[in-house]
């Protein structure tokens, strides 16, 4: 009898530790140009009624500071830091990916044991090296393009994706409904399981694109068709998310599931026109859609100042939820918070630990405020838009791209936000202004408050030089070469001669013109290297070079890959170079598109 009392309470210690060590699963929605006010319960007549719960019903946080634009955010949400200081400095043009070395919050959390899905728009690299499967994503399904990677992002309907780092195929339908469905396939599979599940969403990213008969609901509204297309998307995305909700619920998981759900950055009044093609293709004109200054106050009630990509409020004030009604009780937070407060939250909840020696993190736990903790500190927050990475001349001759010079600040819109107060910096024009009092930033309070403004701007300026100290700050991107490798030229750190970056590819400007790469060789053996060109000119020659190889090619007019030849790596870290070594039509050459190259170890 007594062993049986004593087996009793051992069995009952057993379960109860083990429910108290129950870790949570975790849901990461992050929605693409979703501004502050784009919510139903703050937008007329827009329905979105499962976002407006998630708000209204969750813990809300109101005074969320993100990133103002999409790559810098997503930058700052995986690493937990400043996005200035991971070698994230813009969109696009080989910048926006991580240093390879940072540590990412989906690396923390299978270390704390989850498994670790990711569905949607990736945006943070898309070498080789970069791609989601690479970065601590067991389950990845990123939408990208087979022949461009840097294409495909925005293609909202018929999308292309990858899956684990393999190209696996245009798929039908729309991108917002595909990723649903992938993604409750993945919960529906580890459902069993702590998983940590990151839903970065495409919408409502122009160009805007909706099914017709959510665009006709809003204009029999009195809503233009744009605008129109616009709020469809809206809902459309918000039936999305109503669907994990949902699924969560019926698989009984929803008591120990938390949904976190924000959007990037500010909204952006502007969307490119589609044309639909045969087969429910859709293509970009060369048209724009700028919406109404009646639209817009409809937009932004809350009157915040400007747009995405900028250096104002609207650019970077969001909205962001936690959501778990049997955990934790509603309430709106007023109090400043981060973006990269998200990865530390996260990693507490997980009961998670960082290894030492890894960044030192930015972001702060948000759990006492959760909780109702009164003594959150005063925060601060460095940031802005970030634009084309400025090149810096050298005595050596080369232009290097990642320096302390690459973010110019005085041709840039950035600012520096103390508690409630902020300095803005528009392209040297300088701004104060009191946030608590003044949320739409319209009285300037530079000159009637001059202690004050000194005060901020020498803040400003400790803030950057801070962030310059960091080591991974606009460092030069590395990528890798293993048994396959994709490699993009727009990473290229630094160039000699008369060449240019793009958002997607590079250009040669002139005979001579050098661009070079730094890579990182994980096996040794003979590689074949392909070349993607488009463009390319009669007699046109170029040069590749590795550390111990040198092969000249003339490439083929009309041909988009052009196969360099065969070379022998040795394992390590080296630089290649692409060289114009001539050309029969120097006008034409700076027409010429270099977007990638290739490489498969024989």
């Amino acid at each position: 009898m007594i062993r049986r009392i004593i087996f009793f309470f051992f069995l009952m210690t057993c379960t109860c530790f083990a429910f108290a060590e129950e870790k949570p699963n975790i849901i990461l929605i992050l929605t693409d140009d979703q501004g502050f006010d784009d919510y139903g319960f703050r937008q007329s007549p827009l329905e979105t009624p499962i976002m407006d719960r998630l708000m209204q019903d969750g813990v809300q946080f109101t005074r969320f500071y993100t990133a103002a634009a999409c790559a810098p955010t997503r930058s700052a949400l995986m690493t937990g830091r400043n996005f200035m200081r991971t070698g994230t400095s813009a969109v696009g043009f080989g910048a926006e990916s991580p240093h390879i070395n940072e540590y990412f919050l989906s690396e923390a959390m299978q270390d704390a044991g989850y498994v670790t899905g990711m569905v949607g728009k990736w945006n943070l690299g898309l070498s080789d090296v970069e791609l989601p499967s690479r970065r601590g994503f067991n389950n990845a399904w990123p939408v990208i393009r087979n022949d461009v990677r840097s294409y495909g992002r925005y293609e909202h309907y018929n999308p292309s994706f990858f899956y684990n780092g393999n190209y696996s195929g245009r798929e039908d339908g729309w991108q917002v409904e595909i990723c649903t469905d992938k993604a409750i396939d993945f919960i529906k599979k580890h459902k069993q399981k702590p998983f940590f599940l990151y839903i970065p969403y495409a919408s409502p990213h122009e160009p805007w694109l909706c099914p017709s008969v959510l665009q006709k609901k809003y204009m029999q509204k009195g809503i233009g068709e744009h605008y129109a297309m616009f709020m469809g998307m809206m809902e459309q995305l918000d039936k999305q998310v109503g669907r994990i909700l949902q699924t969560i619920k019926d698989l009984e998981i929803s008591k120990n599931t938390i949904v976190l759900f924000l959007g990037d950055n500010g909204p952006t009044p502007t969307t490119r026109i589609l044309e639909k093609q045969k087969g429910g293709f859709y293509a970009l004109t060369s048209d724009y859609y700028n919406m109404s200054d009646q639209e817009w106050i409809s937009r932004n009630p809350s009157g915040l100042r400007s747009k995405k990509a900028t250096g104002w409020e609207n650019a970077i004030r969001n909205r962001l939820t936690i959501y778990c009604p049997e955990k934790f009780e509603a309430k709106i937070i007023d109090d400043m918070t981060l973006v990269m407060d998200i990865y530390p939250t996260l990693v507490a909840f997980a009961k998670g630990k960082r290894p030492e020696g890894k960044p030192e993190l930015n972001g702060m736990d948000l759990r006492p405020l959760i909780n109702g903790e009164s003594d959150w500190p005063v925060r601060t927050y460095f940031t802005g838009e970030t634009g084309r990475p400025e090149q810096k001349y050298d005595d050596d001759g080369w232009n290097y791209r990642f320096t302390d010079q690459t973010l110019p600040l005085d041709n840039r819109e950035t600012c520096f936000v103390m508690d409630d107060w902020v300095i803005v910096n528009e392209k040297g024009k300088w701004g104060l202004f009191d946030l608590e009092n003044d949320i739409g930033q319209k009285k300037n309070l530079k000159k009637e408050n001059p202690k004050k403004f000194n005060i901020m701007k020498s803040a400003y300026y400790n803030a950057f030089e801070e962030i310059k100290s960091d080591p991974h700050a606009w460092s030069d991107p590395i990528q890798e070469v293993g048994v396959n490798a994709y490699l993009e030229l727009e990473y290229t750190f630094r160039m000699k001669g008369r060449n240019s970056v793009t958002w997607a590819n590079t250009f040669f400007h002139e005979v001579g013109a050098i661009q070079e790469l730094k890579v990182r060789v994980l096996e040794e053996g003979v590689y074949s290297v392909r070349l993607r060109a488009l463009g390319v000119p009669e007699k046109t020659k170029v040069r590749f070079k590795t550390s111990n190889n040198i092969l000249d090619n003339i490439l083929i007019k009309n041909q988009k890959y052009h196969n360099l030849g065969k070379v022998k790596l040795s394992a390590g870290h080296q630089i290649f170079s692409i060289k114009l070594v001539e050309t029969s039509d120097e006008k034409a050459i700076s027409k010429m598109e270099l977007f990638s190259l290739e490489l498969e170890k024989i």
